[in-house]
């Protein structure tokens, strides 16, 4: 059996839609499923729980976005049921690193057909994640992003992912950097003034901004991006404008490394985020899951 979840605020309406056009094909090819409809991760999780303790799941597909994504995951690190996503979110980081499809012919074809593959997962504190996990300024991004008065706007627009961005520039100019202590395996490195603190599984968060340009998700390592010991200034207009290019930005006030292990500790309690969903604030210990989660591919 599939298991399917819908959240029906993705998209204005789009993951709904999306529904309706892969369940015409399920019924068609006589594929047993069950669904949910809503925008509730308890639920959604309470769903999936239950369903899995009953019977044999083959995999759960989310229709939606990478939030909804990522709490259907938290159900299924380490075990042998497989997830799948439908994109119909705002950012769509997840479309973007996989080259997922967005037609639910050819979504419903690889979900039914092809193998899962075994991917890395981020463990931050209690919470996991499959994209990149921000401490300090890009989660507090996050959360603005997320409560701003011109999200729903940009949502119907299509043009959801500059919601990051507009946050962003208004975040940098009024956000104060923070001490830190970061340990990566069994180095240190310490900072008297650091603006945020990213571990990567995938290179991308925000909506298409490349924070982590090493990071794989297959490699068993998380990569680590730290920005430090810059000017406001300089961050606003000179490194900030090279993170959205997606290059790597081999400049000082940016420092990157790799490890298993990350444990951060900072002067004052900052937001940390994981898939673009604030999960609390600091200390933060971050490792990562090696071939944690079976994800079908679906392009």
């Amino acid at each position: 059996m599939y298991l399917f979840i819908i959240n029906p605020s993705s998209g204005n309406g789009q993951a709904v839609f999306l529904w309706k056009k892969v369940e015409g094909i399920l019924k068609k090819k006589q594929i047993p499923y069950a669904a949910l409809v809503g925008d509730s991760d308890v639920a959604a999780r309470e769903f999936i729980w239950k369903r899995m303790k009953e019977k044999k799941i083959k995999a759960v597909a989310v229709i939606g976005g990478d939030g909804t994504f990522h709490a259907v995951i938290q159900d299924l690190v380490y075990t042998d049921t497989a997830a799948a996503l439908l994109p119909a979110g705002a950012g769509n980081d997840l479309a973007r690193m996989f080259g997922l499809t967005k037609n639910p012919h050819a979504f419903v074809e690889g979900l039914l057909s092809k193998t899962p593959q075994q991917i890395d997962v981020l463990k931050v504190n209690n919470s996991f994640g499959l994209t990149v996990s921000g401490i300090g300024l890009d989660a507090h991004i996050a959360g603005q992003a997320a409560r701003a008065f011109y999200k729903k706007t940009l949502h119907k627009l299509g043009t959801g992912g500059l919601s990051y961005k507009l946050s962003a520039l208004s975040s940098i100019i009024r956000y104060k950097p923070f001490k830190s202590i970061v340990t990566i395996d069994q180095d240190q490195y310490i900072s008297d003034r650091t603006w945020m603190i990213a571990s990567g599984n995938t290179s991308l968060y925000g909506g298409g901004l490349v924070i982590c340009p090493y990071a794989h998700p297959i490699d068993g390592v998380a990569d680590v991006t730290l920005v430090h010991t810059v000017s406001r200034r300089r961050l606003l207009f000179r490194l900030f404008p090279l993170l959205m290019k997606g290059d790597p930005v081999l400049r000082a006030g940016v420092t990157y490394k790799k490890g298993k292990s990350i444990m951060v500790q900072t002067s004052r309690p900052v937001p940390v985020m994981v898939d673009g969903e604030v999960i609390g604030a600091t200390p933060a210990a971050i490792s990562i899951q090696e071939k944690a989660i079976y994800l079908i591919i679906t392009t």
